[in-house]
């Protein structure tokens, strides 16, 4: 469920110790409304994500013991890592002493103080673009929310009609109803509606927009296609969404790639009912780099999550810890100063879920869940951006899915294969990796973009040299799999819905 001030008119506040920043009588006037307008307005004004506007003091008594509540706890404003980690860029959290302050104006009453103390409320612009008038601009299709219910999910693709490549310096994602719009997920593709190849960004509510590191960008290609993955939160009102884009373009030279990686595990299955399941992933910097920012990323059943680098002379160090993670606030935590990563420092991330009945926001605790694109599934992915140190991009991209075939191999060897298989119409077979067990599950491996992803390959039966099996495709159910492996020719043939597809038993 979404956190946001709601009236809690019985709910008492309390105050924390008193520190020597802390006014001891404070008033909105002299001491709430800096705050408010400084974290708060952004959100809460009139025709934005915030359920009501905060902008006055008349506007704001109604909800002071609910504003004191959701402050002191640190629900609001949303800023889910813990402190102690960064500094960040663009930290929306509130210090401890404009907590007290906030708290300490409740519990005394909320009175107004005097007129005279009170600054100027911010001016927005009458410009929707708050970076300016982009370079491009795309629309995505009119999207109806209607009053109420649940939250709604939905995906929309548009082709870009660029005539030559461009390097990507800021993006601003403008809502049309921002009312209903919660968080929207940017990729780059060039597979029409399916399987993104990258990220462009996100916009989450109080987010602002993306004006990527100086000197770096994202490039968007020539016909390249834009995705857009949405969140939309219901209100008590029906809203129409026609969401734009604004893509500024770098006016001078680009001297770094803003390379977005996903730190990812797709193969683990968390039980129901499971309250604390721990999930880990982990990657290695081939080359010497520096991170720019971190972005972690789970679904409903996300409780915690933890970046931690090991460098090679084995120090250790935890770069954001996320003590309380909350989907419907998705945030990039942006470094102050970009933090070395010399060649051979490990990045590990290691997340818990919560399952059970427990967790509130839990769709279905009798369910075990596996890796998918849809929000009653799961994702486990520490997102990173990061720049190398020399030249423009990596030196070296490797195929994830020879990468894949070769960390099978280490685990599973003998149980290994490799196929090109059509796994986009659009374009010619691809190379996908299948591993069969003897016993357990095992996986079919496909790339998007850059990554390798595994669809879950269940009930693998062995009779000599001939299977059966069922391999659960995310977001389209089973697909059942039947085949023979030839050992003396090195040769597997797997068919499926009617095509049969040769392929190499990997060693």
């Amino acid at each position: 469920m979404r956190v946001l001030f709601t009236a809690v008119a019985a709910v008492g506040v309390t105050c924390g110790a008193a520190f020597a920043d802390v006014p001891a009588n404070p008033t909105y006037a002299k001491d709430v409304a800096p705050i408010m307008f400084e974290n708060c307005t952004d959100c809460h004004r009139v025709g934005q994500i915030g359920p009501m506007s905060l902008l006055t003091y008349q506007e704001v008594r109604p909800w002071a013991k609910s504003i004191g509540k959701y402050v002191g706890d640190r629900a609001m404003p949303p800023w889910d890592a813990d402190h102690g980690y960064g500094p960040w860029k663009d930290d929306r959290s509130l210090s401890q002493d404009e907590i007290d302050t906030i708290v300490n104006w409740v519990n005394t009453g909320a009175p107004r103080g005097n007129p005279k103390d009170l600054p100027a409320a911010p001016v927005y612009g009458e410009s929707a673009w708050t970076l300016g008038e982009p370079d491009y601009v795309i629309e995505f299709d009119n999207y109806d929310v209607a009053a109420g219910g649940p939250d709604q999910f939905h995906d929309f693709n548009v082709q870009t009609e660029l005539s030559e490549d461009k390097w990507i310096t800021k993006v601003e994602i403008l809502p049309g109803a921002s009312e209903v719009v919660h968080h929207v997920i940017l990729w780059k593709g060039d597979r029409g509606d399916s399987n993104p190849t990258g990220w462009i960004g996100a916009w989450a509510a109080g987010a602002d927009p993306m004006q990527f590191h100086e000197g770096t960008g994202r490039m968007l290609q020539k016909g390249a296609v834009v995705r857009g993955d949405f969140h939309y939160h219901p209100a008590e009102e029906s809203y129409t969404d026609k969401t734009q884009v604004g893509f500024h373009f770098s006016k001078s030279e680009v001297t770094k790639e803003l390379v977005n990686l996903w730190v990812m595990n797709s193969e683990f299955a968390i039980p129901a009912g499971a309250s604390n399941h721990e999930v880990k992933s982990r990657y290695t910097f081939a080359e010497d780099s520096h991170l720019i920012s971190l972005a972690p990323h789970m679904h409903y059943r996300g409780k915690d999550f933890v970046y931690t680098a090991t460098y090679p002379d084995g120090r250790e160090k935890e770069l954001l810890k996320v003590s309380d993670y909350d989907f419907n606030w998705q945030t990039a935590y942006i470094f102050e100063n970009p933090e070395a990563m010399p060649k051979g420092t490990r990045i590990d991330c290691v997340a818990h879920f919560d399952n059970s009945e427990g967790n509130e926001a839990n769709p279905d605790p009798t369910k075990t869940l596996y890796f998918g694109p849809e929000s009653y599934d799961e994702m486990m992915i520490g997102f990173i951006d990061y720049i190398v140190d020399e030249g423009v991009s990596p030196s070296a991209k490797v195929d994830p899915i020879v990468q894949k075939i070769e960390n099978l191999l280490e685990m599973h060897p003998g149980n290994v294969y490799s196929l090109n298989v059509p796994v986009d119409p659009s374009k010619g077979p691809q190379l996908t990796a299948l591993l069969l067990p003897k016993e357990g599950d095992g996986g079919w491996y496909v790339p998007i973009g850059s990554f390798a992803a595994r669809a879950l390959v269940k009930d693998i039966v062995w009779n000599g040299n001939d299977f059966t099996a069922t391999a659960v495709l995310p977001g389209q159910g089973g697909m059942e799999l039947k085949g023979t492996v030839n050992p003396a020719a090195g040769e597997i043939t797997v068919i499926m819905q009617g095509l049969s597809v040769k392929g190499t038993i990997e060693q």
